[in-house]
């Protein structure tokens, strides 16, 4: 481009003879301002290539540090360089009305370049729901790589001025990147664009109703298999007595009644243990099967029938015991 190549140069040159004014005329500069400056005009002075996207960072740190607007040329330069042409206006615009002393001929070169560089400039104003937002603008010449810059961070609106021609900008916020935004830009143009971020999602929480079911099936397995230890000691207490009564005789001093009474109440326990929980046991099965999905009418004879849990008898008179179990599972 020969609006570069034009500036380039000259303010190159100029570059390069800013530190030595910069230190007899001005002495207000500091000297962390004065290590950027001359960190970036090395970068500029590169053997490999000058790297004006590094150099133009340490310009605007020692301008950040001592804002002296001879250092406005350097960074209008890489700018133009790096296709920021808004940036690249405003500071060469300052820097011709700041700097008293710029040669003629040079100051006159600018100024033409500045107003052409005015006439193509392409106005985008990018709007954002979020803070701390990076705008990634990248632009595709008709020859050549892609032309990448990065603006931020920001917060809700940034302006930026660039070149005509296609365009991709996407913003990257909080590990999130919004879909890209391409256009054909021509010279002059004014172009406007809101992104929004989509709030996260909330991670999903195990609703309690899934649960509930299981928990209340795995109480009524628990109760039926104390039922069934319980049944067992009962069983074991009607043979105690039929061994201690054979034939239905009972040897003198026996406590038959005691005996019977200790047997009739694990009786009791056992039944309550396995019809409560054959009972509970199918009310979680239930829920399990019908709490799937959609909330249904369960049929009346599901809702009025409940399995019949296992029963036992004890049966004795004066001659002796006899213990019946039975059930339907």
């Amino acid at each position: 481009m020969s609006i570069a190549r034009c500036i380039g140069w000259a303010t190159l040159g100029c570059a390069l003879l800013i530190t030595p004014l910069a230190r007899g005329a001005d002495d207000a500069i500091s000297e962390d301002a004065r290590k950027h400056f001359k960190a970036g005009v090395s970068l500029l002075q590169d053997p490999d290539g000058a790297r004006y996207e590094d150099a133009y960072r340490e310009f605007e740190a020692a301008y950040a540090a001592s804002p002296s607007p001879k250092m406005l040329g350097n960074l209008g330069y890489c700018a133009l360089k790096l296709e920021r042409d808004g940036e690249a206006i405003s500071a060469y615009t300052r820097y011709l009305q700041e700097v008293p002393d710029i040669d003629p001929a040079e100051s006159a070169q600018i100024a033409r370049d500045v107003a052409t560089l005015r006439a193509g400039l392409v106005r985008i104003t990018v709007a954002i729901d979020a803070t701390d937002a990076t705008v990634v603008d990248k632009r595709l010449p008709a020859r050549g790589e892609s032309i990448t810059n990065l603006y931020g961070p920001i917060s809700e609106k940034i302006e930026i001025g660039v070149r005509p021609g296609h365009h991709t900008i996407q913003v990257k916020a909080h590990g999130e990147t919004t879909e890209p935004w391409e256009f054909d830009a021509r010279p002059g143009a004014t172009l406007s664009r809101v992104f929004t971020f989509k709030p996260a999602a909330a991670p999903a929480r195990r609703s309690s109703s899934s649960v509930v079911p299981w928990v209340v099936t795995g109480i009524g397995g628990a109760t039926l298999v104390a039922g069934g230890i319980v049944g067992a000691i009962t069983l074991g207490k009607v043979n105690t007595i039929s061994k201690n009564c054979p034939n239905n005789l009972c040897p003198p001093g026996y406590a038959l009644v005691p005996a019977q009474e200790d047997t009739r109440r694990f009786i009791r326990i056992t039944d309550a243990l396995l019809i409560g929980g054959g009972i509970v046991a199918a009310t979680g099965l239930g829920l399990v099967i019908w709490g799937g999905g959609p909330e249904t009418p369960r049929p009346p004879a599901a809702a009025a029938t409940t399995p019949a849990g296992p029963k036992s008898m004890l049966t004795c008179s004066p001659l002796g015991c006899v213990a019946e179990m039975s059930g339907t599972f």
